[in-house]
């Protein structure tokens, strides 16, 4: 059972702690970011220049991409599962984000009926909320050495910062196991809990 000051704040400030379930994993290599195969030019360079900044639960669909919420996450804790120095493509976070993301997404949604949250697109308001997130929040990186925990609020602006020349990581990579539960109460509770 995990214990300690990040379970216990995300037990107080979530409505209890959640049932298990799986981790996501993030694996990051030496040269980290490359470009992808098919992926534009423009993608690339929001990967490695804006540490391909997001919000989870926010999901991109369809061609172009609009994006909906339709993973609505009670918290994020990752846990580093090996060794890597600190410049080794770590998390990054914009400090005070959840705050612009959280008026942009209530005023999104100020007029819809609950069943429906997951179907409006809030591609627009969400890349504006970013914007504004880049202009006026500092981007911190958090580096995750071993036994170390990172408790983030789900509508924390964060993405992975590239990969320092130097840094160093054990031969599997840097590599952090994030648990993201789903949100009781859904995209309602998502947008109004602390």
């Amino acid at each position: 059972m995990l214990s300690g000051a990040a379970v216990a704040f995300a037990t107080r400030h979530c409505g209890g702690w959640p049932d298990l379930h799986p981790a996501q994993l993030s694996v990051i290599y030496p040269g980290y970011p490359k470009p992808r195969a098919r992926e534009s030019e423009a993608g690339f360079r929001y990967r490695r220049d804006r540490d391909a900044a997001h919000v989870d639960g926010i999901i991109g669909l369809g061609t172009p991409k609009r994006r909906f919420v339709q993973e609505p996450h009670a918290f994020v804790l990752g846990i580093p599962l090996t060794n890597a120095t600190a410049d080794a493509a770590p998390l990054v976070v914009w400090e005070g984000s959840h705050h612009i993301m959280r008026a942009a997404l209530q005023a999104a949604f100020a007029d819809v009926t609950r069943g429906a949250f997951s179907q409006i697109d809030v591609t627009d308001i969400y890349q504006k909320a970013r914007r504004e997130a880049f202009e006026t929040c500092r981007r911190i990186a958090v580096p995750a050495p071993l036994g170390s925990v990172s408790l983030m609020h789900r509508l924390t602006l964060h993405g992975v910062a590239p990969w320092a020349p130097g840094a160093r990581a054990a031969p599997e990579g840097r590599m952090i196991a994030y648990f993201r539960p789903e949100m009781a109460g859904g995209v309602a509770a998502w947008l109004s809990a602390p």
